[in-house]
């Protein structure tokens, strides 16, 4: 199944170029000294020269207080907008507006951002009086005098000078943006940046549910956590923006305020931890990980205090943990470039231009820098880049996973022909060497029966014909015994082997074994017996085959000058009466590691070993076992032998399996 990859560059570029137009339209322009005065500009950022503050650390100045003379000498003009951090003081703003124009004009008063707990504005005309009206998020919806994701007043001002207070007091980042607006303008403003919110929450969206349907495809956490990210970051802005209060929860001003501030150690802790996982702190860069499992732990701990009410306590370390996360971007996105791969390119720019964008945006929320739009406004430019880049960069990702995929399938479907062919050879082997074993049995037969008759009519042979005919009779029996191993082979269905039961004297089977095994390795083999052994039962078939292909392995894997040692004796088993046959050599023995291995099907221990390669199917050892279990015994390997192999082959006296075997 393809991954989806919608089609999302035009898109990013026309939200990029809206983002970009939009913070220049909304940009403040150069401060003035001195009153503002009512003229046909279209707005008046109230900033910087005429505007001056007055803190109120006990929160408790009224009116009458901001106005008198005891607190005038106590106000300081500022350089720009306010912007004193995470503080619980209030905050009155002063600043006055001159109407020179003869007539009255109508002016709406913007202040912003959306996030501020409690506006007042106290407006005193050139007649004295003094008009109040009252905002913030903690009001609905349906309290404010104009349906707006912030706070906006409207006041007709008559000629002359007019002075405004403006009280503030919040449990978020203490910051004012004051704007005087003529109505045709903001209209025309708030449309605009509806417009510019509404294509950047749109592609958010876009980007989650194309990411969540991957994730379906591909179950990469990397992917689940972005796109969690993508959803609580855009929860914060909507919040931040005033859009939570103003479309979700217009009646619920508590409900919208407390996701907002939930949302910020969220979405810091999702960061942390996409972080993590995008860049490889952990295997990379150690010391950059450790920091970011504390940010997350920090994160946490700001999600517990605040749903405890002490968000603005632990709002301004958390961002100062957050700040220093940021700044150990470098050495990982480094090492993503120079890695050379695009995914990884695009990872490294995406995060140094998310961390240069939102460092201005948290230094301007602490008020380490000025507070303005455009700091404002960084934090959606953050997000921008990082969803632009990171975006692409995790298509890369999939694309590339879905090419190691692809191979993997292909390599599989390689591997599985390959054995298929493999099947395939060895089952042409097994019918041909089945087919060879049946056409060799008619001619061993009348060799056997040639052999008889010409030591039958020999009446006086001489030790020599004695020793061909006998020598003869051993080869014949020696090859009938190899053809029962091939047949066994043949099929390699050793479960299919019918057993045929009879009683057996165990001293002339091994002797007769031994002799198959051939001169001149016979001659090596040293066969002890224990005294007064019983007959046992068994196939006679099956077991001279089993203890000939251990004798003879013996013989093969052992130097040709020492011996091999064939016990055999009485022993119990699981409180059973049977025999054991012991069969020693002096050779390489076996690894500990392999005692188990060297019964398994088509092993064979010249190639593991890396020694000679002996000939052989490597089925010998393996059809051993089976004929042992056939008759309710064992074969094993002692294990831990510094020189030499030592097998035992263990079969019952009286073999409790059925023998329709």
């Amino acid at each position: 199944m393809r991954l989806i990859r919608p089609p999302l560059v035009p898109l990013f570029l026309l939200i990029a170029i809206a983002m970009v137009w939009l913070a220049s339209r909304t940009a403040e322009p150069e401060p003035r000294s001195g009153p503002w005065f009512v003229d046909e500009a279209a707005v008046h950022p109230i900033l910087g020269g005429g505007l001056e503050v007055l803190r109120d650390p006990g929160r408790a100045l009224t009116l009458e207080d901001a106005r008198s003379d005891a607190q005038r000498d106590r106000y300081t003009p500022l350089a720009g907008n306010l912007g004193a951090g995470y503080v619980s003081d209030a905050f009155w703003l002063r600043f006055s507006v001159t109407n020179s124009s003869g007539m009255w004009a109508t002016r709406w008063l913007e202040v912003m951002p959306a996030f501020i707990d409690d506006v007042q504005v106290h407006h005193i005309g050139p007649d004295g009086r003094v008009d109040t009206r009252r905002g913030g998020d903690t009001l609905p919806q349906s309290s404010k005098e104009e349906n707006y994701r912030g706070h906006v007043f409207k006041f007709s001002l008559s000629p002359g000078a007019h002075e405004f207070f403006i009280r503030i007091e919040t449990t978020s980042t203490v910051a004012a943006l004051i704007k005087l607006w003529q109505p045709d303008a903001f209209t025309r403003n708030h449309r605009l940046v509806y417009l510019g919110l509404g294509l950047y929450f749109s592609l958010i969206f876009t980007v989650m549910v194309f990411n969540l349907v991957n994730w379906l495809f591909i179950r990469r956490v990397e992917i689940l956590v972005y796109v969690a990210f993508l959803l609580v970051n855009s929860l914060q802005w909507l919040g931040i923006k005033g859009l939570l209060a103003e479309l979700m929860f217009p009646e619920s001003p508590a409900l919208a305020n407390l996701m907002l501030k939930v949302s910020m150690p969220t979405v810091g802790a999702l960061a942390l931890l996409f972080y993590m996982l995008a860049l490889e702190l952990k295997q990379h860069h150690p010391f950059a990980f450790r920091l970011n499992v504390i940010g997350i732990g920090a994160c946490c701990v700001g999600v517990l205090a605040t749903l405890l009410g002490f968000f603005q306590f632990f709002a301004g370390p958390l961002l100062t943990l957050g700040l220093l996360s940021l700044l150990s971007i470098p050495w990982p996105a480094y090492r993503q470039w120079q890695t050379g791969e695009p995914a990884a390119r695009l990872t490294a720019a995406a995060y140094v231009l998310f961390g240069v964008l939102a460092s201005l945006n948290i230094l301007g929320t602490l008020s380490a820098v000025p507070y303005s739009e455009w700091t404002l406004w960084s934090g959606l430019a953050s997000n921008l880049c990082h969803v632009l880049l990171v975006h692409f960069a995790l298509l890369q990702r999939l694309r590339a996973a879905e090419g190691e995929r692809a191979a993997a399938l292909e390599r599989s479907a390689l591997a599985e022909g390959q054995a298929e062919l493999e099947r395939q050879h060895r089952e042409d082997q097994e019918k041909l060497l089945s087919m060879i074993t049946h056409e060799i049995r008619t001619p061993v037969a009348v060799i056997d029966a040639a052999t008889r008759s010409l030591a039958m009519l020999d009446s006086a042979p001489t030790p020599d014909r004695s020793e061909r005919y006998d020598r003869v009779r051993r080869s014949v029996n020696r090859l009938i015994a190899l053809t029962d191993l091939a047949m066994a082979q043949s099929g390699l269905q050793v479960g299919m082997l019918k057993h045929h039961f009879t009683e057996i004297d165990p001293t002339p089977l091994t002797h007769d074994v031994v002799l198959l095994v051939g001169k001149p390795a016979s001659s090596r083999v040293q066969i002890q017996l224990a005294d007064a052994l019983p007959s046992f039962q068994g196939d006679l078939r099956t077991i001279r085959f089993a203890l000939l292909n251990l004798i003879d392995n013996a013989c093969k894997y052992s130097p040709a000058h020492l011996p091999v040692q064939v016990r055999v004796a009485l022993s119990a088993h699981a409180g059973q009466q049977g025999l054991v046959w012991t069969v020693e050599d002096q050779g390489r023995g076996v690894p500990s590691a392999m005692e188990e291995k060297i019964f398994e099907k088509y092993f064979r221990a010249g190639e593991s070993l890396g020694g000679e390669v002996k000939p052989g199917l490597g089925l010998g050892l393996y059809l051993c076992r089976h004929i042992a279990q056939a008759h309710g015994g064992w074969v094993r390997v002692e294990a831990g032998r510094s020189v030499g192999a030592c097998f035992r082959f263990w079969l019952p006296l009286e073999s409790g399996v059925s023998q329709s075997r």
